[in-house]
């Protein structure tokens, strides 16, 4: 990948930010009829309840601390109670894992955002925050870290809306709530717009860095989609929210820091309508009022 296809928040937004194969495990300008402007009564009465297990290492320790202090758990589970309501309240819980990833758990019917994610996206991160002195790289890298870590949450209550709720999925699943992730953060205000740009250049940074090397079986059979589709997906759908804002994601005469093809980029806009449709007609019961 080019060194210039990574999204540059002074380029790509008219806006400042607000404030390592991590993802691979992963389980994975407001639109007129996105979630948080829904009309139907929402049905259910739960919400994600944040909780914090004890964590079994310093590293874990020091993880935990950042996540509170950032209030990434329970800010992302208020903003997504904003929208949707759950049939029964939900564990949204830090924890200590074997692997890193955060994930859904069907059967114990609980989100776990995993400690070690936080020092595995800050390596991601220090390669993407570059400039600056020391202390504005370590802001960047803090910030980057809770807009990713909301982009993989709100993939995870994706998860959990379709196991929750019995919703049909035409396609991949871990695709489908990429785009719900991206939905939820598109439809937001500017620092929510500035968290998927985050995890952007997250499947950018990856993708650079396993650039030239063959996925070989593991990456082609996998249920997610490859690093490089992820960073364009995302980067596409973010677009086509609002084309005329996200105008400098292009790539065009005049533009070399764009990074979507202009083929594409052409299409973001109907792709962007029907994810929101899509996502708007499975939830529908399940919104809140604004």
């Amino acid at each position: 990948m080019p060194a210039a296809a990574r999204i540059r928040p002074g380029r790509f937004l008219a806006v400042t930010l607000a404030a390592a194969a991590l993802l691979t495990g992963c389980a994975a300008t407001p639109a007129p009829s996105s979630p948080s402007t829904a009309s139907a009564p929402a049905r259910g009465t739960g919400r994600l309840a944040v909780a914090y297990d004890a964590p079994r290492s310093p590293e874990d320790r020091a993880a935990r601390a950042f996540l509170r202090a950032h209030r990434v758990l329970e800010d992302a589970a208020a903003y997504a109670d904003a929208r949707i309501a759950l049939p029964r309240d939900v564990p949204l819980r830090a924890a200590s894992c074997e692997a890193p990833n955060p994930y859904w758990d069907e059967k114990a019917g609980r989100i776990t955002y995993c400690y070690g994610f936080v020092d595995d996206a800050r390596r991601v991160f220090s390669r993407v925050d570059t400039d600056g002195t020391p202390a504005e790289r370590a802001a960047a890298v803090d910030e980057d870290v809770v807009g990713l870590s909301n982009g993989v949450l709100f993939h995870e209550l994706g998860h959990a809306l379709v196991d929750l709720y019995d919703l049909p999925v035409t396609g991949r699943e871990e695709d489908a709530v990429d785009q719900l992730a991206v939905l939820l953060l598109a439809s937001g205000d500017e620092r929510h717009a500035d968290y998927a740009i985050s995890a952007i250049n997250a499947w950018g940074a990856m993708w650079e860095a396993s650039e030239g090397g063959d996925p070989g079986v593991a990456g082609y059979s996998d249920v997610h989609s490859m690093d490089g589709q992820r960073f364009f997906n995302w980067a596409c759908w973010l677009y086509g929210s609002d084309p005329a804002r996200f105008a400098d994601a292009v790539d065009g005469e005049g533009n070399p820091d764009g990074v979507l093809p202009r083929d594409r980029a052409a299409l973001c806009p109907a792709e962007f309508r029907r994810v929101d449709s899509s996502w708007h007609t499975l939830l529908a019961p399940h919104l809140k009022q604004p």
